[in-house]
């Protein structure tokens, strides 16, 4: 039986779980959990070493997962953690736990750079680490479908459009393409913007929507999708305090 690392991200409506080898840290199996998931299903032929995790819910209790799991030693990220990177957030106990387990997963995929790390879903997060390993803060914005509904909900004219789509203008020439362009290009102009078109900052991203960001981009910029970043991050924070 594999002896492995378990992590844990929690959202409001569901929580990844993916697994870890715990020698090599190669990732071997993930899933989504929901509130009637059966977390011992998801881990089933592992022998669960250590587990963290990490949780923006407010419904639901993580030690309820974490206990679930039954590892020989589990821990939550907390703001007092020990995560490898120095927190410059001037309130972190107000910091959401994925967005700096995510800078510490980046920071880990490309140490000694300085890294713009976001996370494209229902909202967009923008985060700043430095090559110095200090993590600087960060900016939050609606995501693509969040910015979509937005202008339907209120706007008496405008209709509810996916952002989903083969091709997506620069500019729009008719009211669906641009206000599908203007929430996937807009989201890229604030990635170019922080990233300094690339130049001072390389680009990690991960959520939903990151491919589909990552294709608008310009062919002198090319992003770096880790789609379980935060994972990662936890997973890297975890042998760092074993």
């Amino acid at each position: 039986m594999t002896d492995v690392s378990v992590t844990l991200d929690q959202g409001n409506s569901s929580t990844k779980l993916v697994v870890y080898d715990w020698n090599s840290r190669r990732e071997l199996a993930s899933a989504l959990l929901t509130p009637k998931s059966n977390v011992r299903d998801a881990i089933e032929g592992f022998n669960v070493r250590a587990a963290i995790g990490c949780s923006v819910a407010h419904n639901r209790t993580l030690s309820t997962l974490l206990n679930a799991v039954n590892a020989q030693i589990s821990m939550q990220l907390t703001p007092e953690t020990d995560t490898g990177l120095v927190n410059l957030y001037e309130t972190p106990e107000t910091l959401g736990a994925d967005r700096l387990a995510a800078a510490v997963g980046a920071a880990a995929i490309l140490p000694g750079r300085d890294l713009l790390v976001a996370d494209i879903g229902t909202a967009s997060t923008f985060d700043l680490v430095s090559a110095a390993g200090e993590y600087l803060g960060g900016n939050i914005s609606p995501g693509p479908g969040m910015r979509l509904r937005a202008l339907n909900h209120y706007t008496a004219r405008l209709p509810l459009v996916s952002g989903h789509a083969e091709s997506i203008p620069a500019i729009g020439r008719n009211t669906v393409d641009a206000l599908r362009s203007g929430a996937m290009r807009g989201v890229v102009a604030e990635l170019l913007y922080y990233s300094d078109f690339g130049r001072s900052r390389a680009i990690i991203l991960s959520g939903g929507w990151a491919p589909e960001i990552a294709a608008l981009f310009p062919a002198d910029v090319q992003p770096q999708i880790v789609s379980h970043l935060v994972n990662f991050g936890l997973n890297h924070i975890l042998h760092r305090n074993l």
